[in-house]
């Protein structure tokens, strides 16, 4: 052995050993650890919405059946499937740039996307129709939805600017075009003449869209706009008796004009138009669709129908607190319920309750008129509350309800009712509490006797 260690050609040799055998050790360990670095790496993502492009003659062909957008599955390192999902700068592509004439089924493709990373698109192929690219002209028909012009007003011949579009598609498909429509769908109820911008939209016979280009996309329409009638307010009148313990509160339409149009002759005579109600059929709170007649020597109204809103209570409920005693001694108006704690004792409280008051108005402006919508026949139930010896002196010609309509406007009107000609320690409940109106800018036509405060 000491011979051995003594030689240095030994000791070189057994050095140039032991090296080999390291630098296998390190070179092994390095493999294992770059392998398992590389798979735990790897990541795949989706990436939805990616638009395609159509490499075609865009001269001579049209295309159609390409879907706008695809879904890409890209997998790979972590890092360049982040990166291409972060800046999306690849391509998916149809080519059709030799294609022929007719349908056929075009694979997607992908580019500028690194060669280390697996694609999957979805769809992965489509089934595309090849046309013969053709460029007619065709005229534009404006189509107005109801609620552009105003109710009493007609449109006239709409001016359209350019008159006429160009449509470009495959050929088959602008064989087929039955329609060039401009249609405006604005809420504008417009009474005089206005211009507006609307979309061209292309069908088939069946009213079908068709996928055409249109140039240009919208158009300019001006339309002339003129009165056709005159607006009246209508009046409602309740028909009939409802059920035996129902009592109707009140019935309001849902609009409080509506226009006839006709001679200006017959116009001028017609001041309002009264809608019979009938209610004899009716049980709790409901709505109902009448038809609007039409006045004599009229030509039409509109709306041809409205819609009225009819509140009930039972009597029941209303008069729970009424005693009708003294109808017959006073007037028919007058309803007397002496509630006490202790009879004969004139400082006990008791209520008293009067059924059918009429409502009256004031302060209406000359200018205005009014039509009561709540209560529907004018009148409510009165219930007060005081010292027997107060109460027992007070009948039903003693109240006055009034509806103040000295703030009223134009227009639907809401009013808290009063009650006048009570002493100061007397409460009181009038039932409905609020008078509703609609007040409108005519010639007065009261529809409730007014009555000086």
């Amino acid at each position: 052995m000491d011979r051995i260690l003594n030689n240095k050609w030994s000791i070189r040799i057994i050095a140039l050993l032991l090296a080999a055998i390291l630098f296998t050790s390190v070179h092994a360990s390095n493999k294992d650890t770059t392998s398992f670095s590389t798979t735990s790496s790897s990541d795949s993502e989706v990436i939805e919405n990616v638009p395609v492009k159509v490499y075609y003659d865009k001269t001579n062909l049209y295309i159609s059946g390409v879907p706008e957008t695809v879904t890409v599955t890209i997998s790979g390192p972590r890092s360049i499937v982040q990166s291409a999902k972060a800046q999306q700068d690849f391509t998916v592509y149809a080519d059709l740039k030799n294609a022929s004439i007719g349908t056929q089924e075009v694979k997607l493709q992908v580019k500028d996307l690194s060669d280390r990373l697996k694609v999957k698109i979805d769809p992965e192929s489509v089934s595309v129709n090849v046309q013969e690219k053709v460029t007619k002209k065709f005229s534009v028909d404006v189509e107005l939805s109801k609620s552009v012009i105003a109710d009493g007003y007609q449109a006239g011949t709409p001016i359209i600017d350019p008159k006429k579009v160009s449509i470009t598609g495959a050929k088959d498909t602008i064989e087929q075009i039955a329609y060039v429509k401009a249609t405006l769908e604005d809420d504008g109820n417009h009474k005089s003449e206005f211009t507006d911008k609307a979309t061209v939209s292309v069908f088939d016979s069946n009213l079908n869209k068709l996928d055409v280009d249109v140039s240009p996309q919208e158009v300019e329409v001006t339309v002339p706009v003129e009165k056709v009638g005159k607006s009246v307010p209508i009046k409602i009148k309740q028909e009939g008796t409802p059920e035996s313990d129902i009592e109707i509160s009140s019935m309001t339409p849902d609009k409080s004009e509506v226009v006839v149009v006709g001679d200006d002759a017959v116009l001028d005579k017609i001041k309002e138009i009264e809608i019979p109600i009938d209610v004899s059929k009716i049980k709790a709170d409901t709505v109902k669709e009448v038809t609007v007649p039409v006045p004599n020597g009229a030509k039409s109204v509109q709306p041809t129908t409205i819609e009225v809103k009819i509140k009930t209570i039972k009597k029941s409920e209303a008069n729970t607190e009424t005693n009708t005693s003294d109808n017959n001694k006073n007037d028919d108006t007058d309803s007397d319920d002496s509630t006490k704690d202790d009879s004969g004792d004139n400082d006990t409280k008791i209520s008293k309750s009067f059924s059918n008051i009429q409502v009256y108005m004031s302060g209406l402006k000359s200018t205005l008129d009014a039509q009561m919508i709540t209560p529907a026949n004018g009148k409510v139930s009165v219930t007060i509350t005081g010292e027997k010896k107060t109460i027992d002196g007070i009948s039903a010609k003693d109240l006055s309800v009034i509806a103040n309509l000295s703030k009223g406007k134009a227009g639907d009107y809401s009013i808290p009712l009063e009650l006048n000609g009570l002493p100061d320690n007397v409460a009181y409940v009038i039932n409905p509490t609020n008078a509703d109106f609609i007040l409108t800018e005519k010639e007065a036509q009261n529809s409730v006797p007014s009555k000086n405060t």
